[in-house]
């Protein structure tokens, strides 16, 4: 059983801290296990392959390794989910005219990436983007021809509300390797005031019966797990979730609502412990861009996650490939600036760091990022 939690939040949580190992980091998240940790499970189903990869993700992690194709794929096949959280962007009415359509990814153009990335030997791969992926009907087989094209570690993540017995079964067959569940909340009522269209009781039937089709077939994989978003409207059922879930599934994610990098206010939902600040305090370096990709459904390559990424958009896969995105002086330019921690280089890159901070001013923005080019030049010297 894993928990991947804050650290801050862990760490104040001293009994989910005794006798963990910490395995995997990136700068804001870390995971804990009292038993079988997920990559070693990974490891062992998977084999060298997954060993030689994950090597590779934690060269990039440290700017020690640049790859000539991603090791990583997100497949924006849809841009359509069917709640509406009033802390997701995809429900904010400024997103949804500026940056959400009704286009989607058609097989050929999916099919003409994947068979890009087995040339290069890419990995790893999420065929889902800002949507709930299982409204796509035949999603199952988006992923086991990518399964059947060279990637070995294939993620999704699914509000649970269309998981039938029938989709559950396609899914424990199709080749994926590790599902989320989102969940954020413990009672019925916090449920239902968050995933707004969603029935918890049907949900958590949903994933409990999973989990039973999958015991029952004895499917090693997926590796799977439910998150917790902590906004203020949650954070008191934390406890009860993780020990609710705990012998269930595999791993539970627990994470700070982070604000959508738009106008909305946003400040309802940021849990009072709220600790983004420090992270620029303590200096910030995005390894995305020499991690992986964001296919949108409109076929813009971007080279992270981050809801407006189209505005860093690389080019259109209909006119070039993700290797000669990937290899462009423009992502390149984009690695350097991080690599040397020089974000604000990057008006968007700036934007998405200050909305990771809280809702904080222009001016607190500016007084935080100098003095953190104050301190690393004290460090420096």
């Amino acid at each position: 059983m894993c928990i991947i939690i804050n650290m801050k939040e862990s760490e104040r949580k001293a009994g989910f801290m005794e006798d963990k190992i910490v395995y995997s980091t990136d700068n804001k998240v870390k995971l804990y296990s009292s038993e079988e940790d997920i990559m070693k499970k990974l490891e062992g189903v998977i084999g060298p392959k997954f060993v030689e990869y994950r090597r590779k993700w934690e060269l990039t992690n440290k700017f020690e390794l640049e790859t000539e194709f991603p090791l990583y794929l997100q497949l924006e096949l849809h841009q359509i989910c069917n709640l509406k959280c009033p802390m997701c962007a995809i429900g904010d009415p400024e997103a949804n005219s500026k940056y959400i359509d009704d286009t989607h990814m058609d097989w050929e153009t999916y099919k003409k990436i994947i068979l890009e990335a087995e040339k290069y030997g890419c990995p790893s791969l999420n065929p889902q983007g800002t949507n709930e992926p299982l409204l796509v009907p035949n999603f199952e087989d988006y992923i086991k021809f990518a399964s059947q094209h060279g990637f070995i570690d294939i993620m999704m993540n699914s509000n649970a509300t269309l998981l039938t017995e029938e989709r559950s079964r396609k899914l424990l067959d199709s080749g994926v390797t590790r599902i989320s569940f989102s969940l954020d909340a413990h009672s019925k009522e916090t449920f239902e005031k968050i995933r707004i269209g969603a029935d918890f009781d049907n949900v958590i039937k949903n994933i409990e019966r999973f989990m039973e089709i999958k015991k029952e077939g004895n499917y090693e994989l997926p590796v799977v797990g439910v998150s917790f978003c902590k906004m203020k409207v949650n954070e008191d059922e934390l406890d009860d979730f993780i020990n609710r879930w705990s012998e269930k599934v595999d791993f539970i994610k627990v994470q700070n609502f982070i604000p959508p990098e738009l106008a909305h206010d946003y400040s309802q939902f940021i849990p009072t412990d709220s600790e983004y600040v420090q992270d620029i305090l303590s200096g910030f370096n995005c390894q995305q861009p020499w991690q992986r990709v964001y296919v949108h459904n409109s076929g813009e390559v971007c080279p992270c996650c981050t809801f407006f990424n189209e505005e860093l958009s690389l080019g259109n896969i209909s006119e070039n490939t993700i290797h000669e995105l990937w290899n462009s002086d423009k992502m390149k330019s984009l690695r350097n600036i991080h690599k040397k921690g020089n974000y604000d280089e990057n008006p968007w890159c700036k934007s998405c760091v200050k909305g990771t901070c809280g809702i904080i001013d222009e001016k607190e923005f500016i007084e935080i990022r100098n003095s953190t080019m104050n301190q690393q030049k004290t460090v420096q010297k």
